[in-house]
């Protein structure tokens, strides 16, 4: 006879279920507490700076790595002028992250963060050369402002456009942008000043005033726009719309939002910011342009702060500050080993170590990997803690016990040592205060048993005197 292929199958065991479990599974994790995963965070941090002084002591024996684990910190915080350039640096890399916020909250992929910053640097400094010595630099630097917010607008606003109306690859348009603003800068700068060897020298006019220090005013601007987008993304109706817009066009369409509206206002949000950070550089920092080095690659740089900050505007600005904190770092670290490191080539691969492993840091917060042993599943970071917990559980005990005994002896030998003096110069001890409560407590008590009322007179008395009344009747 033959044979019934499709009868059911036996479900399979628990037995087998769990024997069919990988040894190693990934799962989204939900109720990971703040404190660990800003430990996660910063323990990852420590690993990635230590590996990347390692690497930097492999490739260059000479090099000593605590020195270098130093000049990290004397790049950024060495000095007045240089704690304020890594506070501008770090506003600028925000403002930059501040106009990819928008766009990314929408869902709307903007790489062209450094074409629009050109596009705005290149406006200034056209402005700053044609009207230098003909008006007053306050109201050159007044027109540069407008105008590179334009221009910044308008570069952001064609791959916009393209978007909403032909439904265009945003990434690839506005990546391919860049291309067409570092060309536009390098022919301006070949047929404006072509006996300067392509170079644009640095402008006299049209500068950025001097507030205390050439920084001080850039960080305030950039704090300003800083305070002007978020209160735009959380209270206003624009922020609400690109919310929508970025979950579900469909439902955004169901609502009544129109999407291509909010599609190309946002972006030309987006690239005034940028535009705006290009004037920034342009007027007060570099006072001309190059289309290698004016954008600083911060279209690009801004794109992981943004997202290591989940397009948070107010956690946006710790992960800026580390950025900058780490380049201006390995900048003084190359500085000071300029005798063995001649090119930056093994800083960089430091810094890509040292944003690796952030970025990996995200990973673990964001998910857990569990590890299955039969049957039972772990977290590996609780793994992890019991190992740490049984190698240092007795170290700590030991040291809470030898901290313990030193804080009892201290305080013997001071309390032996303050009765000497007091016998000594006869101080005798102030008796003790009674709280508040126990006096009022007191008060109270005493009050009472003085207004208590008197005992009423016995039945023997009251009947004594009723007898005499009769009496005398």
């Amino acid at each position: 006879m033959l044979k019934n292929n499709n009868a059911a199958k036996p479900l399979p065991t628990e037995k087998a279920k769990k024997e069919k479990k990988k040894l190693f599974h990934v799962e989204k994790r939900f109720n990971m507490a703040l404190w660990q995963s800003v430990l996660v965070r910063f323990g990852f941090i420590l690993v990635a700076v230590f590996f990347g002084l390692l690497v930097l002591t492999m490739a260059y024996s000479k090099i000593n790595p605590f020195v270098s684990f130093g000049n990290l910190f004397i790049g950024a915080f060495g000095s007045l002028d240089k704690f304020l350039e890594f506070l501008r640096d770090s506003a600028l890399l925000l403002g930059v992250g501040l106009a990819l916020i928008p766009a990314f909250k929408m869902k709307f992929w903007n790489l062209g963060g450094n074409g629009q910053i050109l596009a705005g640097a290149l406006v200034c400094v056209m402005l700053m050369v044609e009207l230098g010595g003909t008006m007053p630099d306050f109201v050159i630097v007044i027109i540069s402002l407008v105008a590179a917010i334009i221009a910044g607008a308008i570069w952001a606003a064609i791959p916009a456009i393209f978007k909403a109306f032909f439904n265009t690859n945003e990434s690839l348009f506005t990546l391919m942008m860049n291309y067409i603003a570092a060309g536009l800068v390098g022919i301006y700068i070949y047929w404006r000043f072509p006996d300067e060897s392509n170079i644009v020298p640095a402008q006299a006019h049209g500068r950025l005033p001097i507030l205390f220090n050439s920084n001080v005013l850039i960080i305030l601007l950039v704090a300003t726009t800083f305070v002007g987008l978020f209160l735009y993304l959380k209270y206003s109706k624009h922020g609400y719309e690109l919310s929508v817009v970025g979950e579900s066009i469909n439902t955004a369409r169901y609502v009544g939002i129109n999407s291509k509206k909010v599609i190309i206002r946002t972006l030309i949000l987006s690239g005034a910011i940028c535009g705006f950070v290009g004037f920034l550089i342009a007027s007060g920092i570099d006072f001309s342009i190059t289309k290698e080095t004016t954008h600083r690659g911060m279209g690009f740089t801004a794109i992981m702060a943004v997202w290591l900050g989940k397009f948070n505007p107010i956690i946006s600005i710790g992960t800026a500050m580390f950025i900058t904190f780490i380049t201006k770092g390995m900048s003084q670290v190359q500085m000071s080993n300029s005798r063995y490191i001649t090119d930056d080539s093994a800083t960089n691969i430091v810094m890509g170590l040292i944003f690796l492993f952030v970025i990996a840091s995200e990973f673990l917060v964001e998910y857990k990997i569990m590890y299955n042993k039969n049957g039972k599943e772990t977290d590996i970071f609780e793994i992890i803690g019991n190992f740490f917990k049984k190698v240092f559980g007795p170290v700590g005990r030991f040291l809470k016990k030898v901290f313990t005994a030193v804080g009892r002896f201290f305080k013997k030998v001071f309390g032996a040592v303050v009765r000497f003096f007091k016998k000594l110069f006869k101080i005798k001890d102030k008796p003790e205060k009674k709280p508040v409560k126990d006096a009022i407590d007191s008060l109270d008590e005493g009050s009472m048993e003085d207004s208590e009322p008197e005992k009423s007179p016995s039945k023997k008395a009251t009947s004594g005197r009723k007898k005499s009344q009769k009496e005398g009747k």
